[in-house]
């Protein structure tokens, strides 16, 4: 019998971007239901596609998530994802964490890490991915 979820997330897509925000302490039975929820959202994007995450409000993760992100990372590069923004507020210990699961680059590949929506949306729509403010203005 497995543990309940611990964690919570939204995903939405705009355009070409698969947006998603993450609250609270992850464990693994968390991190597979957002692996196989961002999966299944991911399929209806087209060939290149962004992603911007929102994780002010996550609060870390079991040990045990590394895998399971480093391993939707990989299947995200291989099914067309080109750019990444991870926003949150600086933090030595979410950089650590973070830089740990996920490439800064591989391939056509580049993530980047900002303070703030607006910057992360900027720096997307820059990169080809055109991002509307106003959908991340609250974050």
């Amino acid at each position: 019998m497995g543990f309940d979820p611990h964690g919570n997330y939204n995903l939405w897509i705009k355009g070409d971007t698969l947006y998603a925000e993450l609250r609270g302490a992850w464990n693994t039975e968390a991190a597979m239901e957002f692996e196989k929820d961002f999966m299944a959202l991911a399929n209806h994007l087209p060939q290149a596609w962004g992603h911007i995450v929102y994780l002010d409000h996550w609060e870390l993760c079991t040990p045990e998530i590394s895998a399971i992100i480093e391993r939707l990372v990989e299947w995200c590069i291989q099914n067309g994802l080109k750019r990444a923004a991870n926003v949150y507020e600086p933090s030595k210990v979410k950089n650590a964490v973070l830089n740990k699961m996920i490439v800064s680059e591989e391939g056509e590949f580049k993530r980047a890490v900002f303070d703030n929506s607006e910057d992360a949306a900027i720096w997307l729509t820059t990169e080809g991915f055109p991002t509307d403010h106003e959908l991340s203005a609250g974050h």
